[in-house]
């Protein structure tokens, strides 16, 4: 039975720094890339324009972010830095309001690539693989918010905040343009309460000096295993 200092020189031996930036990059693109298309799904069933569903679709995928570099401080802003995130959020914005638009009338051909986007933009039909893929999306947010608090010199306490703000704010923001409650801050299924859980024990590993890469991923697993439990059980907040 391999003892915990035997898992984590494993995993540090087969990540190295430059496969854990891949395995976070891929995450994180996949998950910023699925909530511009439900941002866009969103806007466009409350009968949204053209330039109000690219405004949702942005404010989705990078509300979260821009929130969390203001309050740090943290200049200039990822997507300013880096404008490959807004030219992304909006050419898959334009995929989707395209599949939205002309999904009735396409070919079969067509049908083929239209139907599995349709059914990700759908709340009643997102298949299974979109939600594991969201839930390891929220573990990284989680993971990249929290991280980038304690770098910025943020206590313990607070640090786990910025780890939820990161990622699920950009939904309360789409909230509060549509004028309604947020949704994270309905009873439902644990969203945000997993990516606190993840936070906090990102923090306490951090706190007792664990190895980077294995407080990344012992972060990330336990959010994705709460937000999965959650789905799967119908675990509901109080």
């Amino acid at each position: 039975m391999p003892t915990l200092d035997q898992i984590v020189e494993f995993l540090e031996t087969v990540f190295s720094s430059e496969t854990l930036a891949l395995v976070q990059s891929v995450a994180q693109w996949t998950a910023i890339l699925l909530a511009a298309l439900a941002g866009a799904y969103e806007a466009r069933r409350r009968d949204l324009d053209f330039f109000g569903t690219l405004v949702i679709a942005f404010v989705v995928s990078v509300g979260g972010g821009t929130l969390r570099d203001v309050l740090l401080a943290r200049y200039p802003l990822f997507w300013v830095e880096s404008p490959v995130y807004m030219v992304s959020v909006f050419s898959v914005t334009l995929l989707g309001m395209f599949v939205m638009t002309r999904g009735e009338q396409a070919s079969p051909a067509l049908e083929l690539l239209v139907n599995p986007v349709r059914r990700a933009m759908r709340s009643d039909l997102i298949p299974t693989w979109v939600i594991v893929v969201d839930a390891l999306g929220l573990g990284l947010f989680a993971y990249l918010g929290t991280t980038f608090a304690l770098q910025a010199g943020a206590s313990w306490v607070v640090a786990p905040v910025f780890g939820v703000m990161t990622a699920s704010f950009g939904g309360v923001i789409r909230d509060v343009f549509f004028a309604q409650t947020p949704s994270i801050f309905k009873r439902g299924q644990l969203y945000s309460t997993s990516a606190a859980i993840g936070s906090m024990i990102y923090v306490g590993l951090n706190a007792l000096g664990a190895a980077t890469t294995a407080s990344f991923f012992v972060c990330v697993a336990v959010t994705f295993l709460v937000r999965m439990a959650s789905v799967r059980f119908n675990i509901l907040s109080r």
